[in-house]
């Protein structure tokens, strides 16, 4: 079988303390036939030396200009048939690209489910156990698909990240492909590990009011059966970040849509520990 050209981004901003291993990642994929393109985001630090000590194109923009516009700037600088993103603080197995390749000459899209998690340092902190709904759908609107590091496009489904969904790009991006008519392969193969650490932005409160944003967005567009889903995944991040208000209204949609949602115990947990913060009683 043809061997396609792979691309892989990596968006990177003052990322010194991680590029090195995240392009050594890249460049040691089993699957051969790649290419490696680092966007660096007007770095402060010394990003640029790193990057520019490797095999890859080097991109620099002439201003911070966010990630969405690094990783969009790294497709249009690509030429592969397939492109797949690495964040520059996480890492994958070596076989994570020759495995997903084979599923993207069948589907747009394909999604490898996280499932281990890292430190700064490399170690394994934990490994996610969740049971996979046997519907993908549910994950994707559930919130639960997002990590551009485990998101690969082919070239022709790539719809673009959005600017003005910074800190949810990601899942808006792959909700905005599938409701354009584009099918999402997910895969449980566990190639892909996500480094947690201080500057990871899922604690900021811009990622609340990113959330708010796609729900503005997107609470008409989602199709009827999904729609509880997402309304409970706005309302358990509003929750999270101690919107009490918005949060209990937004579960209480979901609830009234589908009063079996709160059965799964994640669920029903995460709505007593956030909804009545007790713990800060």
């Amino acid at each position: 079988m043809k061997s396609e050209l792979v691309s892989i981004v990596i968006p990177v901003y003052n990322g010194e303390e991680y590029l090195a291993q995240a392009i050594e990642c890249a460049l040691s994929q089993t699957y051969s036939k790649k290419e490696v393109i680092v966007i660096d985001d007007a770095s402060t630090d010394s990003t640029p030396h790193i990057a520019r000590a490797y095999p890859v194109i080097y991109h620099r923009n002439p201003q911070n200009m966010e990630r969405s516009y690094s990783r969009n700037r790294g497709v249009e600088l690509s030429k592969g048939e397939f492109i797949f993103f690495l964040d520059h603080d996480d890492l994958w197995e070596k076989d994570y690209i020759e495995s997903s390749v084979e599923f993207l000459r069948e589907y747009p899209i394909v999604y490898s489910f996280p499932r281990k998690f890292i430190n700064s340092q490399g170690e394994l902190i934990r490994v996610s156990r969740k049971k996979l709904p046997e519907d993908s759908l549910v994950l994707l609107f559930s919130g639960l698909m997002g990590y551009p590091s485990a998101t690969a496009f082919r070239r022709s489904a790539f719809l673009g990240y959005g600017q003005d969904y910074i800190m949810r790009e990601d899942w808006e991006i792959l909700l905005r492909s599938y409701l354009n008519g584009l099918s999402l392969k997910v895969l449980d193969n566990n190639k892909v590990f996500i480094r947690e650490h201080a500057k990871r932005t899922s604690k900021d409160r811009k990622f609340l009011n990113a959330t708010y944003k796609v729900y503005q967005d997107y609470k008409n567009r989602a199709p009827e059966a999904y729609l509880p889903y997402f309304l409970f995944h706005v309302g358990e991040t509003a929750l999270r970040f101690g919107d009490l208000k918005k949060g209990w209204s937004l579960i209480a949609q979901a609830f009234l849509k589908k009063p079996s949602i709160l059965k799964d115990k994640r669920r029903l947990w995460s709505v007593i520990k956030r909804g009545f913060r007790f713990w800060r009683a």
